[in-house]
């Protein structure tokens, strides 16, 4: 694909993977404006550290699933890549549903080397969740929110 661009960020075994906490509370603000609708976006950083995103839009907007365009797939690959960032995640909202992977998550997820985060319920009660595909399921994983304070994001874990 593009030489360096997939991180790993369940690569470092004794480091947690971490998402700035700029970057959690920009990513439920979008997510709440796509509300009904799931929002998604490709995480970027390096190593085991989120510290940016691209919103994708979904191809066919749905409240229960999201798909990509190839091209605009693609051309949020190439802006990571130019950036000097790794792609190291997914992020999709379940709107009104909770943080867990659903039957349409597991059977779309193509990548087991990168971050799968569920963001829901949205408007309620938002929980993030970070998962690892590994022997053919999702494994919940640990993770730090960089620089967060609970009163700033209103995202629990």
């Amino acid at each position: 694909m593009y030489p360096g661009l997939l991180g790993e960020p369940f690569g470092f075994k004794h480091t947690k993977t971490c998402l700035d906490g700029k970057v959690a509370i920009r990513l439920l603000a979008e997510a709440k404006e796509a509300f009904p609708m799931e929002y998604s976006a490709l995480l970027t950083g390096r190593e085991a550290t989120i510290t940016g995103h691209f919103p994708l839009p979904s191809a066919t907007p749905s409240s229960v699933a999201f798909s990509w365009d190839g091209p605009v797939f693609l051309r949020a690959l190439r802006a990571i890549q130019s950036e000097g960032q790794q792609w190291l995640g997914v992020l999709h909202s379940h709107p009104t549903a909770p943080p867990l992977p659903s039957l349409a998550d597991r059977e779309g997820w193509h990548y087991p080397q990168l971050g799968y985060w569920i963001l829901g319920p949205v408007q309620t009660d938002p929980q993030l969740k970070l998962y690892q595909w590994t022997e053919g399921r999702f494994v919940e994983r640990p993770f730090q929110l960089l620089g967060h304070h609970s009163s700033g994001s209103a995202i629990r874990s």
